[in-house]
Order: C-alpha cells, then structure tokens, then sequence
C-alpha cells in the first residue's frame, strides 16, 4: 500500500501598495521552478520568491508550481525528480503583489516526510552500502539485482501502515511500498542506473513501484511484492516481479500520468521480460 499527500492550496493576495523588492528578482518561469526545487531539497518551510509580473503571468497564478520543479532531473543527485516529488508530503503557495510595482512575490511553504537530520544519516547509508556492495565495473543487471537482493534482505513491509520513506525502509528496517520505492530509487540512480518511481493501484489499493533501465531497456521492478509477507514470519526474498515486461506485471495499474503517449515513448517497457544469462 502506498501514499499520495500532495496538497494544492493556492491564495491570491491583492495590494494597492508597492512591494519590497528583494535582492533577487527572477524573470523566468525555469529560473522560478528551479528555485523553487533547491529550497524544496534544503527542505525549507517556508520561502519567498521575487519576479517580475511578466514571469507571474506566464507562470500563472493558477498554476500548479510543485510538478515543474520536481521534474526537473539533476543527474549529479538521486534527491530531486521522483525522490524530491513523492518527499513532500504538503506544499501550498501564496502570491502577491501591488499595483504599483513592477514586480510579485511568491511564498511557497512546504511540509516533509523526513528532516534534514535523517536525510544526511540515510546519504551516509546509502553511499556506504553501494561501496559494500562493490558495484562500480559491475553490469547493470548485477547492479540491479544486489541492490532489490539488499533492500529486501533488510527490509520488511510495515503491517501498521505508517512508515513511508527511503530512511524507513534502510535505517528503521521496515516500510510499506512506498519506502521500498523511494529507497531502491536513491540506490540505484547513485549506483548509475536510470530509475523511475510509478504510482498506481495493485492488489486492490495503492501502490508505488520501479521501472530501470538495463541494458537499453526499461522493465517494471517491484521490490515490495519480492518481499512476500509469510504468515511464519520468515523473510523471503522471490523474483517474480524482477525485471518483468508489461504482460508479466498485468497486475498493476499505473495511474494516468504514467500511461501518458509521452510518458511511454520517453519510458517504453521491454516487449520481453530480462532473462539472465
């Protein structure tokens, strides 16, 4: 089972009266969206950001301002895109301006899934973990597998439902899917290998999961349903949803931003399932 907690809250404030301006006034959409993702990935509370109208009205004051930020997709970091997008737990966003200025103020506030503290502590993980793992000449496959082999190894799924992020699943042992998602996510993109989060429905409810690229080929992965809960208690570790084309993962249903002309031609599924060699 996972999560969707994004909120959309936006006000409008209107003053007759000059606004400050501050020592930063941006005059692109891309420049707003960008500064935007940077204090999201600093995990700032609450920010302020200055531009002129003429970039206010081609943002639009009724437009939603987090999906442009967070899909902007740094390649020197596994923190923002998917990770960034699916970390924020609320966000909404507030605009002003006045009448007689030739400038208007955005203050964007945000709540987190995690604090800065367990960001750095989950960084140290992971970058130790991948170093263990000795991955840096292997193959992508090989790559692909001792991580989904180490999450699972380490991670049980949640039964209370309430535990949700990548820290969850790699230092607290234990998250639902969506955890296991964002945990794979950081690895594997740290690890060099093209990775994507999917939000839907499986089994009857919601659901997150992977799809990577491997050897020029992109493959459903979901490591949540490779780690089976046994009613005994054991831990087991399965490959039936590893590396799987679309007829072999039938049972999940991607969400419609997933299913997108767009999205598929940017992302297209492997007609066959990885069969290693």
């Amino acid at each position: 089972m996972g999560k969707k907690i994004i909120a959309f809250i936006l006000i409008l404030i209107f003053s007759t009266t000059p606004t400050q301006v501050s020592a930063k006034t941006y005059t692109t959409p891309d420049k707003v969206y960008n500064i935007i993702k940077q204090n999201l990935l600093s995990h700032k509370k609450e920010f302020t950001i200055e531009m002129d109208k003429a970039t206010m009205k081609k943002i639009g004051t009724d437009t939603d301002l987090f999906l442009p930020a967070t899909v902007l997709d740094d390649k020197a970091t596994s923190k923002d895109s998917d990770y960034l997008k699916l970390s924020v737990k609320s966000w909404r966003s507030e605009w002003s301006w006045g009448s007689l200025s030739d400038t208007a103020s955005l203050t964007f506030s945000a709540q987190y899934s995690t604090t800065v503290k367990q960001e750095k502590t989950l960084d140290t993980k992971i970058e130790s973990v991948l170093k263990a793992l000795d991955l840096e000449d292997a193959s992508d496959y090989k790559k692909v597998k001792a991580i989904h082999d180490y999450i699972i190894k380490r991670t049980s799924y949640d039964q209370t439902l309430k535990k949700h992020t990548a820290y969850n699943a790699l230092i607290n042992k234990s998250s639902v899917c969506e955890g296991y998602a964002l945990a794979a996510y950081r690895m594997f993109t740290d690890a060099g290998i093209e990775c994507k989060i999917i939000t839907g429905t499986a089994g009857g409810g919601l659901h997150a999961w992977n799809i990577v690229k491997v050897n020029g080929k992109w493959y459903n992965i979901d490591l949540t349903w490779d780690d089976p809960i046994m009613n005994t208690g054991e831990q087991v570790l399965v490959y039936d949803y590893f590396l799987k084309n679309a007829k072999d993962f039938s049972d999940h249903t991607r969400a419609s931003e997933y299913n997108t002309k767009a999205f598929l031609k940017a992302y297209p599924i492997a007609k066959d399932s990885y069969k290693a060699k």
